[in-house]
């Protein structure tokens, strides 16, 4: 087997880096605000002038370009995320320094406000950056728009093609939180252990095994199945009733910890997002089945050999 990206490897020279750069005051570890992690465009279009805002628009160049909310700034998820290798993980996060430098080049400062737009309905590529910038120490003070740039545009608020201009000089300094990550060991343990629920993202058919092997067909032991497609409708999350029950129905409670894997580690941010603001304390698991599939000595549950 070629060998792999080892996130534990990342995260301890993510650490050490911040460390050196760090030098402010230690401050307290930011933590999710349930009623702060999803606004509205009728928040938006209020706050959309405020000096320490940045709006974040998550989508391919061409799809910003077709439109955004005015001061927007373009984002892609390769520039969170380490380059893909021959034989490596795929989108797997980013060392500090990369992080540290992307937040300054879009003007995130220490105190900066952020709004995550997802482009369309497609909410996981928008919540990968949310949880980015939560590993970095911002889980105060990220929200994602619900509804999407689509339900803004819908709503007939005032749109451009115009591209944001230069973002101000800022200071960012990273207070990592690398325990809203899960490493491979930690899934493991609670595989055996029972200590925390193990959620699925990917849509059915690949938790069923019909499909998605990376290179094993399957899902991770004792994992439950909660589909991406299934905690949001065209770009708006479900309501937070709705999504208790959804969690409720497959088993999740909140008497134990939450781990959630995907395919290669964004749509998994989804479920992470949802378990977040449920109140769940959730990690996401970067390496997800393409890191445990191809784990030789894991075991998979797959389907019966036909």
């Amino acid at each position: 087997m070629n060998m792999r990206l080892s996130l534990s490897s990342v995260l301890a020279a993510s650490l050490l880096a911040a460390a050196a750069c760090r030098h402010a005051p230690p401050r307290a570890m930011p933590v999710a605000n349930p009623s702060t992690m999803l606004v509205s465009t009728a928040w938006l279009a209020e706050h959309q002038g405020d000096r320490d805002l940045v709006i974040l628009h998550v989508g391919t160049k061409a799809q910003y370009d077709s439109g955004h909310v005015a001061g927007a700034r373009h984002t892609t998820l390769d520039e969170v995320a380490l380059p893909n290798v021959p034989g490596g993980l795929t989108l797997q996060l980013a060392g500090v320094e990369q992080l540290t430098a992307w937040a300054i080049r879009h003007g995130i400062g220490d105190r900066t406000r952020v709004v995550v737009v997802p482009h369309d309905g497609a909410l996981q590529s928008a919540t990968r950056v949310f949880i980015t910038l939560a590993y970095l120490g911002a889980m105060d003070r990220i929200s994602l728009l619900n509804g999407s740039y689509q339900a803004w545009k819908a709503e007939a608020r005032p749109v451009t093609t115009a591209a944001a201009g230069p973002a101000p000089s800022v200071t960012f300094t990273p207070m990592l939180r690398p325990d809203i990550i899960a490493t491979i060991a930690q899934v493991e343990a609670a595989t055996t252990d029972g200590t925390r629920h193990i959620i699925d993202a990917r849509l059915t058919r690949f938790y069923n095994g019909d499909g998605g092997g990376y290179p094993r067909p399957g899902h991770i032991p004792t994992a439950v199945n909660v589909p991406l497609s299934s905690v949001s409708t065209n770009g708006y999350l479900k309501p937070m009733s709705e999504l208790k029950t959804l969690f409720a129905e497959a088993g999740v409670d909140q008497r134990k910890p939450v781990i959630t894997y995907c395919h290669i580690g964004q749509q998994a941010t989804l479920l992470w997002f949802v378990a977040t603001m449920l109140g769940h304390d959730a990690r996401m698991f970067d390496g997800s089945f393409q890191q445990w599939s191809g784990t030789a000595r894991l075991p998979v549950v797959a389907p019966p050999a036909k």
